[in-house]
């Protein structure tokens, strides 16, 4: 589940000082309307008590999506300048409660980005990877081919599909096949044009990108 804090918060118009609730934890796979909040630019959003001025009050949390093997430490823009300082504090503070939250300490290591805008951009980049995701492995199924989970942050980070498709044994020449015939049928599909180039440069026919 998600956690919320306590903190001082002063309004940037009026100079009102109040005690707001923060997010502190977000749990985006158990609370999908508190996620769907960065989509639409109202996270932490506050409205002053005095003058009913509405601002973003920015403070340190986690974002956590175990599933996707997802974990972002989202701290102020301000922190920026004293980024070590504070990654190194929030990964002791997490360390603290990671397994209340995590069921195994496998989970990819934690990102961490400044200003909420950082999050958004990689929730809407899985968003559309894992749209994109789907439409791949309805056309391998209905070519029959076999679909294998790729570790998440390894999608992230090449920017390819969440899962692969395989048109014979699971290995990059079986991948390679699959992927061109998926093309054939649908070439605007960006991320599985990333995934051919990225099985084409491969040195063999291990695949270590793939999910064990």
């Amino acid at each position: 589940m998600s956690l919320k804090g306590v903190f001082p918060v002063e309004c940037p118009h009026c100079g009102e000082k109040f005690e707001a609730d923060c997010w502190t934890i977000v749990h985006g796979d158990q609370d999908p309307e508190v996620k769907e909040l960065f989509f639409t630019g109202e996270f932490d959003l506050l409205m002053c008590p005095k003058c009913d001025t509405v601002f973003r009050h920015e403070e340190p949390f986690v974002y956590l999506e175990p599933e996707k093997e997802l974990v972002v430490f989202v701290m102020p823009e301000a922190y920026r300048a004293e980024k070590d300082r504070w990654i190194m504090k929030m990964r002791a503070d997490f360390e603290q409660v990671r397994e209340m939250f995590l069921a195994e300490r496998g989970t990819s290591e934690p990102r961490c980005v400044f200003g909420v805008e950082g999050l958004q951009d990689i929730l809407v980049s899985d968003r559309d990877r894992a749209e994109e995701t789907e439409v791949m492995e309805f056309m391998a199924s209905e070519a029959g081919f076999r679909v294998l989970s790729v570790i998440p942050e390894k999608a992230r980070t090449h920017d390819i599909l969440f899962s692969l498709p395989f048109a014979g044994g699971l290995n990059a020449e079986s991948a390679r096949k699959a992927v061109a015939e998926l093309l054939k049928i649908n070439s605007f599909l960006p991320r599985l044009k990333k995934t051919a180039d990225l099985l084409e440069g491969l040195p063999g026919e291990e695949i270590p990108f793939i999910k064990k």
